[in-house]
C-alpha cells in the first residue's frame, strides 16, 4: 500500500519491535501439522523474527522480503532461513511447495486480492495461512502500559489517515481471505520488554510514524522521548500474540 520499509532503521527494528509469543508459533505449527523439514514461507518477513521461530522448531523456512535493508539482517541473524527478495503479490516460489504462509504484523500492508491468489498458488493443497499480529493488552492496567496509551493517544493526533493504517485497524477482527476456511482466533499472552530511553526508536520503526513528513516525525518523537523520560530503565509491557488460522479450502 505505497509504504517502502528501506525508510526504517532495519537494525532499530530487529532490536525493538515486539515479537511473538512461542506458544503462538506452537498452536500454529500442531493446527498445520508442520513437522521437522516442513516448508514455511514468511511473507514479509522484515528481519526475520517470525521466521527464526519457526525455524527454531525444525522448519524450513523461506522469508520474502522487499526491502534489501530488512533482508541484510535478518541474513545475518538467521543464516538458516533463506531470505528471498519479493513481495506477497509476487512470491518468487514453485506452486505448491509450502506447508504454511505465515505473516506477522504485515497483512495489512498487501493488496488483498493479489496476495491472496499467490498465497493459494505456494500453498499445498490443505495447507495452512497464519496472520500473527502483535497487540498491546487492553486489560493490563499498569504504569508502564498507561504511559504506552498516552504515547499512543498523541501519536493519533498527528497522524493522517492512510489506506494502510485503516487496513491495520481493519484486522483488529479477522475477514475473510478468498479461497480459504473462515479464520479461527487465538490469542496468547507476552511480555514486550525494553529499554524506556530507545522507546521514541521504537516508535520510530512503525510505518505510520516513518511515512509522517520530517517535521513532524521529529516533533511527535520528540514528545515520546519526554513521556518515557523518569521511566524505569527496562520497560516490561503486557502484549498479546494473536494468530489468525486458516486452511486453503
Amino acid at each position: 500500500m505505497g509504504f517502502d520499509f528501506e525508510a526504517v532503521d532495519a537494525g532499530n527494528y530487529d532490536e525493538l519491535r515486539p515479537t511473538y509469543a512461542p506458544e503462538a508459533v506452537a498452536w500454529v505449527a500442531q493446527r498445520a501439522e508442520l513437522e521437522p523439514g516442513s516448508t514455511v514461507i514468511d511473507l514479509a518477513a522484515g528481519t526475520g523474527q517470525l521466521s527464526r521461530r519457526f525455524a527454531a522448531i525444525g522448519c524450513r523456512v523461506i522469508a520474502v522480503e522487499p526491502a534489501a535493508n530488512m533482508r541484510s539482517v535478518l541474513q545475518d541473524k538467521a543464516p538458516e532461513v533463506t531470505a528471498l527478495a519479493g513481495t506477497a503479490e509476487r512470491i518468487p516460489v514453485e506452486d505448491g511447495s509450502a506447508d504454511a504462509v505465515v505473516v506477522g504484523n504485515a497483512f495489512h500492508h498487501f493488496e488483498p486480492d493479489r496476495a491472496s491468489r499467490e498465497i493459494r498458488r505456494v500453498l499445498r493443497q490443505n495447507g495452512a495461512l497464519a496472520l500473527f499480529w502483535a497487540r498491546a493488552d487492553q486489560e493490563d492496567r499498569s504504569m508502564m502500559n498507561q504511559i504506552k496509551r498516552e504515547i499512543d493517544r498523541i501519536v493519533e493526533q498527528v497522524r493522517p489517515s492512510s489506506d494502510f493504517i485503516d487496513a491495520y485497524v481493519s484486522w483488529y477482527e479477522p475477514q475473510a481471505v478468498e479461497g480459504f476456511t473462515p479464520f479461527e482466533r487465538r490469542s496468547f499472552p507476552t511480555t514486550h520488554v525494553i529499554p524506556s530511553s530507545r522507546v521514541a526508536d521504537l516508535y520510530a520503526t512503525s510505518s505510520d510514524i516513518a511515512s509522517l513528513q520530517p517535521n513532524v516525525r521529529s516533533d511527535l518523537l520528540g514528545r515520546i522521548t519526554g513521556l518515557a523520560t523518569g521511566l524505569p530503565e527496562t520497560l516490561e509491557l503486557a502484549e498479546r500474540s494473536e494468530v489468525h488460522f486458516a486452511v486453503r479450502a
